[in-house]
């Protein structure tokens, strides 16, 4: 059995498998989205669930247009007579290598999973199945066909698109302003977040095309009612909140069930269609902002979970409808609004006295509006945000909170936005504060991996640091990297510097790309280093990075890259022949995969996977300046800093990454 058809988990009657269908692949320059369905259970019992989806208590009468973007649709007894346009993308002119003309389902993986989506949507009464044939049975798509789906849908005068696939968000997305033109034509976007959340641990791990603000992101629950392991979390990388609400993540089909966001998202669409539907036959004016409000409004609560995990909570058609219905006056559009986060900061963020705190709001409305903005508490002073917001239905609307150097350990405020329009929404938000030890910078500004940031694969590490009283900034604008905004920091980690992504700015011409430093912040990181200041460079090997870029802006130190990675494989190993250092005190051994690296005269070293392979060393200058630089990300990860991977041998992952900035912090 090949390793990505492995049993991973047993248990009881049911088997859990991982699909073999790639999670993100590249091919002839086309960006490939994968099908998500990550969790596939075999019931060896013969159990035979049926799934409903509950209708309104009064069931709209008005037919909506839904448009499922998926495998293709299987017409059989439960469908018949609910599709009501078809059309296949498969063909070369959308990147792929066959045409496909067919809109049955391609069953990836022997899985009908289009028409598994299409009998959730079609238990809204009123719904009317539009079929985009997007995935072949590879189960993935180009980005390309995504695109003319969605502009094909809106000219199906479809109201709902519902997309149950997603791919790692990259520069230039295509998706992105699709989802922009069916919005503003009135078409509400449902898509499910992603199976990549791993309990937790992968972080920042939301998809392509749910993570764009004007669609709506769906969370998976089990069939308690908890949230499901492998659904995707937010908040983004670009620091705004993901999930917008959660549902149900499975659906059973003969002797098997299947578990996935990908059955979250239509249960939604579904609910969505309803809610037109009782719009329309309500005389109750409606819009893709006040659906969207309402879903996520009306969603009951789960107070026990993050709102980055399961969103604003559970699904609660009966709820929005109710919401609708009270809000409303005959053709009008309903007076809802949404303030999304309502609390801040996140359950695991820690602030100083004198740190800079930014989110990114999300502030939705039925329609256009002006909210004016008012804080009550015993520090309003502390926001930057201005006293009047105009909203076209939904908006990103940025925070910034400046804490600071003294006063009160609690700050607790509320914002309100208040729309004559469409009512007030608010926002509370409470700091508690202390000193930190020291000041650190995550520079992320040369990183192209969305999951690179304190929400992503490093919030461990940040929250190892704030936990011993480390204060953690981040560095997000590479233009904005001078000396005076480098020297308000005890020490910089440079997280992943020149990994390379793709760029679908160009859809048709997919580009592969990185992010070096500018002559200007290589002057500034050396002026930095001469005067004192502290440096953790931590990036991987010739496999995901362009080790020339980091080898140029590591000149001045004399350390480099070299194009030898270990181990061999994929899989970290742990590096145990470790050199006594302050750094390495205590430290037994910690796990490594990338670069070795070139370890200069006058440098210290502290790690080598074998003899002559370099993987850790450290320097300091005659000004003070302190420099450590790794070639892997590995043992600073979430993985590496929650044990797991202990199973290629027991190390001090977490010791170690405290011990580096303690020392480039001048704190050792």
């Amino acid at each position: 059995m090949s390793v990505s058809t492995a049993l991973v988990k047993a248990m009881s009657d049911y088997y859990y498998w991982q699909t073999t269908s790639p999670r993100e692949e590249k091919s002839g320059g086309l960006k490939i989205i994968a099908i998500i369905i990550i969790l596939m259970i075999i019931i060896s019992t013969g159990l035979v669930v049926i799934i409903q989806i509950r209708p309104a208590a009064n069931s709209p009468s008005s037919k909506v247009r839904v448009a499922i973007l998926d495998s293709g649709v299987d017409v059989g007894t439960t469908l018949q007579g609910k599709v009501v346009a078809e059309k296949s993308f498969i063909e070369p002119q959308y990147g792929y290598d066959t045409t496909d003309l067919t809109t049955t389902d391609s069953r990836p993986e022997n899985v009908p999973h289009g028409t598994l989506v299409a009998s959730l949507v079609a238990g809204a009464p009123n719904a009317e199945i539009v079929n985009a044939k997007v995935m072949g049975s590879d189960g993935t798509a180009t980005s390309i066909a995504l695109v003319a789906a969605v502009y094909w849908a809106v000219e199906q005068n479809c109201k709902v698109i519902s997309m149950s696939l997603g791919s790692s968000p990259v520069l230039g997305d295509p998706i992105d302003g699709a989802i922009d033109y069916a919005f503003a034509r009135g078409v509400v976007i449902v898509a499910s977040a992603g199976n990549e959340g791993d309990s937790g641990l992968a972080g920042t791990s939301i998809d392509s095309p749910s993570v764009f603000a004007k669609c709506i992101s769906v969370a998976a629950l089990k069939e308690d009612g908890t949230p499901a392991d492998f659904s995707s979390t937010g908040p983004t990388f670009d620091r705004y909140m993901k999930p917008d609400l959660s549902a149900d993540g499975w659906v059973s089909s003969g002797t098997s069930r299947y578990y996935g966001t990908s059955f979250s998202a239509p249960r939604v669409a579904a609910a969505a269609a309803q809610l037109i539907g009782h719009s329309i036959d309500n005389n109750i004016t409606y819009s893709p902002g006040s659906i969207m409000t309402a879903l996520m409004k009306g969603a009951n609560p789960m107070s026990s979970y993050p709102s980055y995990v399961v969103g604003t909570g559970k699904l609660n058609l009966q709820n929005s409808i109710a919401l609708l219905d009270t809000a409303s006056q005959e053709g009008v559009l309903p007076a809802l609004s949404l303030v999304y986060p309502t609390t801040l900061p996140i359950d695991y963020e820690k602030l100083f006295y004198n740190d800079t705190y930014d989110f990114n709001l999300r502030l939705l409305a039925s329609g256009s509006t002006t909210f004016t903005v008012s804080i009550t508490g015993n520090s309003p002073g502390i926001f930057d945000l201005p006293s009047t917001i105009d909203v076209n239905q939904s908006l990103l609307v940025p925070l910034r909170v400046l804490v600071p150097s003294s006063g009160p350990s609690v700050l607790a405020n509320s914002i309100e936005f208040s729309s004559t329009d469409f009512g007030d929404t608010s926002l509370n938000v409470t700091f508690e504060l202390s000193d930190a030890i020291a000041r650190v910078a995550f520079d992320i500004s040369h990183t192209t991996w969305t999951i690179d940031s304190s929400y992503g694969q490093f919030r461990e590490f940040y929250k190892l640091l704030t936990e011993n009283d480390i204060s953690v900034t981040e560095i997000r604008n590479s233009s904005a990297t001078t000396l005076a905004v480098l020297q308000q920091f005890d020490s910089v980690v440079i997280l992943d510097p020149c990994v390379v992504d793709y760029n679908e700015t160009v859809a048709s011409d997919t580009t592969v790309y990185s992010l070096p430093f500018s002559g200007a912040e290589k002057q500034a990181y050396e002026q930095y280093y001469n005067a004192g200041g502290g440096i953790f460079l931590a990036t991987l090997g010739d496999s995901y990075a362009n080790i020339t870029e980091v080898n140029d802006f590591l000149s001045f130190s004399g350390f480099g890259l070299n194009p030898v990675e270990v181990p061999s494989g994929s899989n970290p190993a742990l590096v145990s022949n470790i050199y006594s250092h302050i750094i390495t005190s205590s430290v037994t051994g910690f796990h490594y995969s990338g670069a070795t690296v070139h370890v200069p005269g006058g440098a210290i070293l502290l790690a080598q996977f074998q003899p002559g392979a370099d993987v850790l060393g450290c320097k300091e200058g005659p000004g003070g300046g302190r420099i450590v630089v790794t070639g892997t990300n590995f043992f600073i990860d979430n993985y590496g800093l929650s044990g797991q991977y202990e199973q290629y041998g027991t190390g001090n992952d977490a010791l170690l990454a405290l011990r580096i900035v303690l020392w480039i912090s001048d704190q050792l």
